[in-house]
């Protein structure tokens, strides 16, 4: 199953766009604490692309949100080297207050 939940604050100004064929784009950048092996609180930032009508909504700096949804791989080789790479395309968002 290819699913993932995120429940963290938005960090960063959301970053609107547009796709090539004109699909609304919102990329959030989102801290999510954890706790390390020595006990003390850590946070991981993960971006989340969002599309079409998640990615019209008002989504403010400092906001507490839940985001599900599921994870994209590609991979394109240059110059004889293999670079990979994972985004996070979400499905559902719910803000916490």
């Amino acid at each position: 199953m290819n699913y993932f939940v995120l429940v963290g604050c938005i960090v960063e100004e959301p970053e609107r766009t547009e796709t090539s064929a004109g699909m609304k784009l919102c990329r959030l950048k989102i801290s999510v604490g954890k706790t390390n092996k020595d006990q003390q609180e850590e946070s991981e930032i993960f971006e989340v692309a969002l599309f079409r009508n998640l990615a019209t909504e008002e989504y403010q700096v400092g906001q507490n949100i839940a985001i599900s949804g599921r994870l994209q791989s590609s991979n394109v080789e240059r110059d004889g080297v293999m670079f990979y790479n994972t985004r996070l395309i979400g499905n559902s968002v719910t803000l916490i207050n």
